[in-house]
Parts: C-alpha cells; structure tokens; sequence
C-alpha cells in the first residue's frame, strides 16, 4: 500500500498517510450519526441517480435519432435504440410518434411502424413527461424518446453514500492536507471511475474522456480510450463478418433482421475492405460472403461514379450520407444500384445497396414514350395546318380539291384520335381503371370502317390492302371501341412496317365458339429475341429498320390488354425479311347470350 501512495503521489506518502489515519478516526466517530441520514437519503439519491442517467442518456442517444430520422434511416435508428437500451441497462427504451405508433423499441416485437411518414404526427404537450423526452426533427415534427430504468439500476446504492461520506469526513479531518490529495490525486480518481462505467457496460467511450487540464495522465487515458474504441470497432466487424456475434440475445436479433433484408447491406473497414455483407449484398456484387470478405468494395462497384462517390465518403471532413448510382454485372443486362453510405462513429462504413433497375428502365421509356408521343402528334397537326391553309387561301378552289383537303384533315384527325386514346388507356391500364363498355357490335360494319380508313395510307405507300371476311360474320357483344383500338394498332403497325409495294391482308372468320382475325403483312418481321417482348409497353425492337420509323411502343401491349378483357388474346407468327402474321382471338358473344 505504501509503495503504491509513493508512486500515485511522490513526496508526500507521510502526509497522506497521516490523513488518511485521521480521517478514518473521525469517520468511526461519526458512522453512528451519519447513518440515519444516509438511510432518509438513499431512496431519494437513488431516485434522482435515475433521473440524470436517463436525462444524459436522452441528451446523447437524441442527438443520434434526431439525425437518424431526418436521413428515414430506420435500420439506423431501431440499432441506436437496441444499444441504447443495452449500454444504458434499460427495461425499455423505444421511438414512439405522435399517433402512438412504435417506430424503434428494445423489444423488437413491440415495432408497428414500418416506415418514417414525410410529415410526422404532431406530439401533445400531454404525452410528454416523467422518462418521456421530445425529439425534434427540422422539418419534419417531433417525436418522442421514452425510457425505462431497469428494477436493478434504480435500488439505493447505499456503498456509495458510505464513499462519499468517507470522502467528506477526508476532507474536514486533513484540512489543508485533503487540497494537495486531491489535485494530485484526482485524475487517477477520475480515471478509476471510467474504469468502473467500462466494467458496467458503457458503450460510448468518447464521454468518458478527461479534460486537458489534468496533464499527462489524461492525455494518456484519452488516448487509450480512443484506442479502445478502435479495436471494438475492428473485433465487431471480424466478428460479424465470420458469423461469431453472440455477445446478446439483441445482437442475434439484429443480425438476423439484416440478413432477411431484400436491400444488401455491407460493412467496410476504414480502408473501404468488407468485412461483413448480408445474402443481397452478396448477390448484388456477384459473389459468396465468404469470397467477399476482405474484397475492397470498389473492385465490387466498378464505375466511375464508384470512385467518386467512395472519394467523398472518405472525406474527413464529411459526416453526412454519400448517395451515388452505379451499374454492376456483364453485358446488356446491368443491374443499377442505388449505393447509400456513411461513415460510423466507432470506424469503418456503412453501406446500403438498392435495386433500382426497373425504376430507371421505367424512366426511360417513359422519357421515350414522351419523345415518340411528340413525334407522332406534330405530324398530324402539322398536315392539318397545312390543308385547312390550303382551302383558306384558296376558297374558291374546285370541289374535288376541297373534297381531297377536307379528306386528308379528317384522316389526320383521326390519327390524332387514335394517338391521345392510346395515352389515355395506358393511364387506365396502369391505374387499373380501364373497363369495359359492352353493346352489339356489327362486325361488317366494323371491317367496313376500318377498309375505308386505312385505304389512304395504303394508297400513299402503295401496298395492297385486302380485306378477306367471312360472308356471314355474326353480330357480337363487346365495347366496339375498344375492339377498334385493338385491330387498327395491329394493322396500322402491319402498313407502318411494310415495305412500299408489299402487301397487307386481313382476314375474320368464327373458329369454334371464337372469332379469329388475322393480319399478315410482307413486312420486315421481328427477330427471334423481340418476338417475347414485342407486346411490352414502350418496347421497340432494335433493329436499325425500326429506329427510323416514328412509334410509341404502346400499340401492340394496348391490343393484348383489350383483347384480354375481352376474354380473349393476340399471338404472332413471324420470319425476319418475309413478314408477320398477327392473329387477334376473342369468344364470340351473341346478343342473346348476353340477355340470358
């Protein structure tokens, strides 16, 4: 004992000695006395120790869910709470909105949110009070952080009354002696007591750092604090990559909740290497957990965006979330990700990987179907402008002329219609709205129209048209417009796609209880590989042929959706160079059936 006084304090071993004798004499002194106090006081100290470790637990897990819920980083904040709940020794710690809904708990059974709504529901003054404290999120709203000390954490700590109270009985028995003790001896005090808040499970190393102003020895302790927190992060990280994490029942909760995530999810040391990835990251970067680990993530993500986005990211200075895109995967078929990162306080990355593919093709064929949609309503209009300046200038101009202009006008009015009704169905496909209006529908009179409308375009690429119809087709139940759409984009693709001087026939006969219409052209046909996806919506075939010629892409997905509600379908027959054959199959329905 005394060799260690010699060393703690240098000089004054005797000194300290002698006080430390007198003191003890007081305090036996007055043990007696002291005890009645310390038995009043032991309830309410250990009910105020409660209340200032829940308020500095609130004051630093709040911060961290405060930014956690503005990013709508929901994994994020549901760990910070698990580890609040765990490093606190709390019987509950949760996340909870103003409607009453959980948005992060301890117990991971008790969660009934499953998203960050954009606009948080407003929090009652009410619902705020005793282990309740309000978190504020700018531009979002308020939440609330609600506590619960633990049966354990909130009996007396009758021992460290007895300390203090030899502490206090110290200082009045050596006087002047207790000063030199104290500024000499206080940070090995302040030392002993991190050390007792590690042994008890303090997980947030930073707050148990000490002021500069006590010299060496806590420049000493800071920095093996900081080299404490860098090997957690490393033994954390090696431990979840070899599957070895076991320290507590939360942790294999949140593993298991990380592997069942549809989104990959990695974490990477601070040299940018993986040391961890869940079974959709694996999948996203082409590879095994086992063959990842240790992989650097941008031999993974190779792209340029990659690189740049991983520059920020290691950027000292940047604390906030880094959002790139990048492509991953060989040839024409590329999966784009969506790669979310940030820096964790304890080292390293977290990375969060997002399939956006199917919205990015989304965007594009919507940007095409937008680019080809003006395309093909500025021919229209323009041939109208034309002809009706045409029959202004020239009033007096001979009827067949006039009858000619007033012709053509009408054709492109209908093209026009045909091209804002096919805007409008795939709106009503897409909603789910698009149904069907059912009357009788004369058939002939339906070939009829269809003959006399295509008849111009025909004649202007000098294709045969011929219409070969069954001489009794029957009268049918169905929406006539709708059955109109579907044909006219068939054959008006037949027309588009055909070489001048080719040919274009249509045939309707009943097969069974069906009625079958089929279109065959001389056109330039579709390959093999396109024949699958020619009926997808804003799909064009690339071939060099069909590049050069206006079209949405909605004609043929448009006939397979009406024909379908019809009850019925479209198939196609084709050889690239010789043509196509395009055969239209819905039940016939006479007007009787549909009175019974």
């Amino acid at each position: 004992m005394g060799r260690f006084l010699r060393k703690l304090v240098p000089g004054h071993a005797s000194l300290i000695s002698s006080a430390l004798v007198m003191s003890t004499a007081v305090l036996l002194s007055a043990l007696g006395a002291l005890w009645w106090t310390v038995q009043q006081a032991q309830v309410a100290e250990s009910h105020a120790s409660a209340a200032r470790t829940l308020q500095a637990i609130a004051q630093t897990v709040g911060a961290q869910l405060e930014r956690g819920i503005a990013d709508r980083d929901l994994a994020g904040i549901r760990m910070i709470v698990l580890e609040a709940a765990r490093g606190g020794r709390l019987s509950m710690c949760r996340v909870v909105l103003g409607d009453g809904s959980v948005l992060a708990d301890s117990d991971v059974g008790a969660i009934t949110s499953k998203t960050i709504p954009e606009k948080l529901p407003p929090v009652s003054s009410a619902a705020l009070g005793e282990h309740r404290f309000e978190l504020a999120i700018p531009g979002r709203g308020t939440a609330i952080l609600e506590m619960q000390p633990s049966a354990e954490s909130a009996e007396p700590q009758s021992l460290q009354f007895a300390f203090a109270g030899i502490a206090v009985g110290a200082l009045v028995a050596v006087g002047a002696a207790s000063v030199v003790i104290r500024r000499r001896g206080r940070p090995f005090t302040l030392v002993a007591d991190a050390l007792s808040a590690v042994a008890s499970g303090e997980r947030d190393l930073a707050a148990l750092e000490l002021a500069d102003s006590t010299g060496g020895v806590g420049t000493a302790w800071n920095e093996f604090l900081r080299e404490l927190a860098r090997h957690r992060a490393r033994e954390r990280l090696e431990s979840v990559a070899s599957g070895r994490v076991n320290d507590s029942a939360h942790d294999d909760l949140a593993l298991k909740l990380v592997d069942s995530m549809w989104h990959g999810v990695v974490f990477a040391d601070e040299e940018m290497r993986i040391r961890y990835c869940n079974g959709a990251a694996a999948i996203f970067l082409g590879g095994t957990r086992e063959s990842l680990a240790g992989t650097p993530i941008a031999e993974c993500l190779k792209s340029s965006e990659t690189g740049e986005g991983l520059l920020r990211l290691s950027d000292a200075k940047n604390r906030g979330r880094v959002v790139f895109e990048c492509g991953v995967g060989e040839g024409d078929v590329r999966t784009v990700l969506r790669v979310s990162a940030r820096s964790v306080a304890a080292g390293g990355y977290a990375i969060l990987l997002e399939d956006v593919t199917q919205q990015r093709v989304a965007d594009r064929s919507k940007n095409a179907f937008v680019e080809q949609a003006t395309h093909e309503l500025r021919t229209p209009l323009t041939n109208i402008r034309l002809y009706v300046e045409a029959l202004i200038d020239n009033p007096n101009s001979e009827v067949a002329t006039r009858s000619q202009h007033l012709n053509v006008v009408n054709q492109e009015v209908r093209r026009l219609e045909r091209i804002v009704g096919d805007m409008l169905s795939v709106s009503e496909i897409e909603a789910g709205t698009l149904k069907l209006a059912l009357h009788d529908v004369r058939l002939p009179s339906l070939f009829t129209d269809l003959e006399a409308e295509f008849a111009g375009p025909a004649r202007a690429k000098n294709i045969a048209l011929k219409f070969d119809l069954h001489p009794k087709l029957p009268t049918i139940v169905g929406d006539r417009d709708k059955l109109i759409l579907a044909i006219t984009n068939v054959i008006g693709n037949a027309i588009k796609y055909t070489p001048e001087g080719g040919t274009v026939r249509v045939s309707a006969r009943p097969v069974d209880s069906d009625l079958v219409v089929e279109v065959a052209d001389s056109g330039i046909g579709i390959r093999a590989e396109d024949i699958e996806r020619v009926f997808e919506r804003f799909y064009r075939a690339h071939d060099p042929r069909v590049e050069k010629i206006v079209g949405t892409g909605l004609g043929l997905a448009l006939a397979r959706d009406v024909l379908r509600l019809h009850g019925g379908d479209i198939s196609v027959q084709s050889t690239p160079d010789r043509g196509s054959t395009f055969a239209l199959k819905f039940p016939i329905r006479s007007p009787m059936s549909r009175a019974a």
